[in-house]
């Protein structure tokens, strides 16, 4: 039986053995770079990235095998939300900023090493002497250095700007960190006054009375009758008492509320579209801590507090004319799910909306898989609304390299010699403005966001800045593999800045993989408490098998819904694979090895097996090169088990454990064939499931599988051929292509075996005869078959006629 404990075992010997490792020296060999996601370091890792670390070992254990020097680093996004939200809920935040900052690293650099063991226990063969870091120096000085070669090329800008703001974590976020979710509240009807004989009052319908204080317009659609009289007037604003103009837009709703909508800056996203088309005032409506300003008496109320507060002085004062319950989406921090606010603030942009097409058309010469998902990134660069957001108000991240000016705005960079720096903490390389030659010079203290440091990772893996050499060979890198739900982020901003910074697209091949579901399809996460454990599924299962899992579950691009069933088949497949080798090896333990090609004593079944390996070597190693490992597995799954054990080894174990001399070279065949298609298809297997794979080649070798090449096929140059070790041989055994000869005798021999389960016979036990009709095109293939098949079928006469319809009987 197969133990899973050998697995850590040959982890252990690839580690030690330094076979995974990149030589930079190499320039002879093909290079293959693989761009691997840097996941962040907050605990355990989940079945996401258990996903993408076995598909990404697999292939480039794979490219290894094909002779490729593989450049197989691995990075850790150790700054952001994720650690700090993490360490705030353990040690709270009220702390120094130095010591949180100091906490935050310790954090990070532990759920790293724990990290990263996971990843070296499911066999991930990095390199990790290429491993990158972000919190790192040497890290943060090429990031910053990005960010200074973005500005002298204008793409790099501070502007005072409505921006999405987490008041939870007290900083601004990015639109690709939102999640929408449905909650019901109420819809509240609010009379504002008039001052026209017409009409003295316009009522509108608003979810938001606490920004009431913030109203700068009311707008109404320009096609609705109702209001068309009241364009250009002026309403009073409930118990403010300030004044606002009536406006027509033809993104009012007819059909919402009243028709007509209070503008205020800012509820939502529409309200800051109407601001700008319509040069409104601007008032500063909540401040960083989500409490009410320039509010009056509600100022300095929470969102709820003041939402009572205001709706309650509404009904006292009779504005209030009526209330109704609705369901909308709302907007939450993805890191925290806190519901965010629209606030005007001093944040650092990149230069995006301007890029989108260059960008569509830098993602148009990368080969995705599947092709679909580019559309996803096509959608998001359309949507674009205003430029990247890259500054955070945080402590646990890049800072961003840059001094300014306080009297003029004027922004300061530092010397590139200088770098890493940290303008919170450092003086200015100046004293004086080179513009308005203030003495009033700032250091920034905002951070970059995540998103900021791994958007260059291609770069950053293939030696930029310095390595010029190597930025040559392995820029772009050959393949990244990244999640369906970070497209707009890791994929956009990546093409983006290596565009910016190098002008080329960051990787030749795209794979999107889909999120890992629980039963319900439900996305798994360990906030909601609906995933699964890694560890535990190693335990059970064994690593192999969780490997075969990520294989075998469906192909890219798609969701995986997680099945303990899928497990138990992967399980097994790697019991199977591993009995079926233990049997071969202790079939042939008394046997004399067999080096050459017994040429002459091959049968049907032995050229029928060699002939379908020549093709299934032909379409695992397509897949393999094509990055899809669902079709490469299914088809050396299914081939391993169902046509070599399900039926070659059972069709020739009377040749092996027969003693007649006159058998020893039909024995020699079987033994040579049944060795050339175990290690050929231990070889297809091992980037999948290379540590059954390893064990199972110890058997036989000294030397790692790895070590050895992955299998050729060799193309059939007519149907007669059949294919050795490579080597194509004439033969006239029989007249049609051995592939469908061979699946011929199969459904023979399975239909006598039918035969004697339906008679109740056990299929060790002899009968006397065994009819057998088939059409003429195999009459051949069945006639020198017949021996074979008498002894596996243990009949004592076997006849055989041809005939327009295939049948099998047994006389008993």
């Amino acid at each position: 039986m197969y133990d899973p404990k050998t697995e850590e075992k040959w982890n252990d010997y690839w580690e030690k053995s330094d076979i995974f490792l990149f030589d930079d020296k190499d320039d002879k060999k093909p290079l293959y770079v693989i761009d691997t996601p840097p996941p962040n370091t907050t605990g355990d890792l989940h079945m996401g990235q258990a996903f993408w670390v076995s598909y990404i070992d697999a292939i480039a254990r794979y490219k290894h095998m094909k002779g490729y020097n593989v450049l197989y680093p691995q990075g850790w996004d150790t700054q952001g939300f994720p650690v700090e939200l993490q360490v705030e809920k353990k040690l709270g935040k009220d702390m120094p900023r130095d010591e949180f900052y100091k906490k935050c690293a310790e954090f990070a650099t532990a759920n790293l090493a724990s990290m990263k063991a996971q990843m070296r226990l499911l066999g991930a063969s990095f390199d990790e002497r290429l491993e990158y870091i972000t919190m790192s120096s040497s890290y943060r000085s090429k990031i910053q250095l990005s960010l200074l070669l973005m500005y002298e090329k204008h793409m790099l800008y501070r502007a005072e700007h409505p921006v999405e703001w987490c008041p939870h974590c007290n900083s601004s976020i990015a639109r690709e960190e939102l999640t929408d979710v449905t909650e019901d509240t109420q819809l509240n009807y609010i009379e504002f006054p008039i001052k026209s004989k017409d009409h003295p009052a316009i009522l509108i319908a608003t979810t938001r009375p606490e920004l009431l204080h913030a109203c700068v317009a009311i707008a109404v659609n320009p096609d609705d009758e109702r209001y068309s009289k009241l364009v250009g007037k002026e309403a009073d604003v409930p118990i403010f008492g300030s004044h606002v103009k009536i406006i027509s837009d033809a993104s009012v709703d007819k059909e919402f509320g009243t028709g007509a909508e209070m503008v205020c800056t800012f509820g939502d996203k529409d309200d800051l579209t109407m601001f700008y088309k319509h040069k409104l005032n601007m008032i500063n409506s909540i401040d960083q801590n989500g409490l009410l300003k320039n509010a009056g008496k509600f100022s300095g109320l929470g969102i709820k507090e003041a939402r009572a507060a205001i709706l309650e002085e509404l009904s006292s004062k009779n504005v209030l004319k009526k209330q109704e319950k609705i369901t909308h989406s709302v907007k939450l921090h993805d890191k925290c799910s806190t519901k965010i606010e629209l606030i005007s603030s001093m944040q650092w942009f990149v230069k995006s909306k301007e890029y989108a097409e260059r960008i569509k058309e830098q993602a148009r010469q990368i080969k995705w898989n599947p092709e679909f998902a580019i559309q996803r990134l096509y959608d998001w660069a359309d949507y674009i609304e205003w430029d990247w957001n890259i500054s955070r108000n945080r402590v646990f991240g890049t800072p961003i390299p840059f001094w300014y000016c306080n009297s003029c705005g004027e922004i300061v960079p530092p010397e590139k010699t200088h770098l890493p720096v940290n303008p919170a903490m450092e003086m200015p390389p100046t004293d004086t403005c080179p513009k308005c030659k203030s003495h009033d010079i700032v250091g920034e203290q905002a951070t970059c966001d995540v998103w900021v440091d791994s958007s260059i990772t291609p770069l950053i893996i293939a030696g930029w800045p310095d390595n010029k050499e190597l930025l040559k060979r392995a820029f772009p890198a050959s393949l990244r593999m990244q999640g369906s739900d970070i497209i707009r982020t890791w994929a956009f901003y990546t093409i983006l800045r290596t565009w910016a910074l190098d002008g080329n697209k960051p990787f030749e091949n795209l794979i999107i993989n889909g999120m890992v579901l629980d039963a319900s399809g439900k996305e798994m996460h360990k906030s909601e408490g609906n995933g699964v454990y890694l560890m535990d599924l190693i335990n059970k299962y064994s690593i192999d098998s969780v490997r075969l899992w990520v294989a075998l579950s469906g192909g890219a691009g798609k969701d995986k819904p997680f099945s303990y069933e899928e497990l138990d088949f992967a399980k097994s497949f790697i019991i199977k694979i591993y009995n079926s080798s233990l049997f071969i090896k202790n079939a042939i333990a008394d046997a004399k090895p067999v080096t050459a090609e017994p040429h002459d004593s091959f049968n049907v079944f032995d050229i029928w097996i060699m002939n379908r390996l020549n093709s299934v070597i032909s379409e695992v190693d397509k897949d393999y090169a094509d990055t899809d490992l669902y079709n490469a597995m299914g088809i050396a799954v299914n081939f391993f088990w169902h046509e070599f054990c399900d039926y070659y080894i059972e069709n020739v174990k009377h040749r092996i454990y027969s003693k007649e001399k006159g058998m020893q070279k039909s024995r020699d065949a079987a033994i040579y064939t049944l060795m050339h298609v175990l290690s050929s298809s231990l070889r297809l297997l091992a980037p999948v499931i290379p540590h059954v794979s390893e064990e199972i080649n110890s058997f036989f070798k000294s030397t790692s599988i790895f070590q050895e090449e992955f299998p050729k096929s060799v193309k059939q140059e007519s149907k007669a051929d059949y294919v050795i070790n490579g080597l194509i041989f004439k033969s006239a055994l029989v007249d049609v292509d051995y592939e469908s000869a061979g699946n011929m005798l199969n459904k023979v021999i399975s239909d006598i075996r039918k035969e004697k389960a339906q008679h109740r016979i056990a299929l060790n036990k002899p009968i006397k005869r065994i009819n057998i009709n088939v059409p003429a095109e195999y009459y051949n293939a069945v006639k020198v078959a017949l021996g074979d098949i008498k002894e596996i079928c243990k009949a004592e006469q076997i006849e055989e006629k041809s005939s327009d319809n295939y049948s099998v009987s047994i006389e008993v």
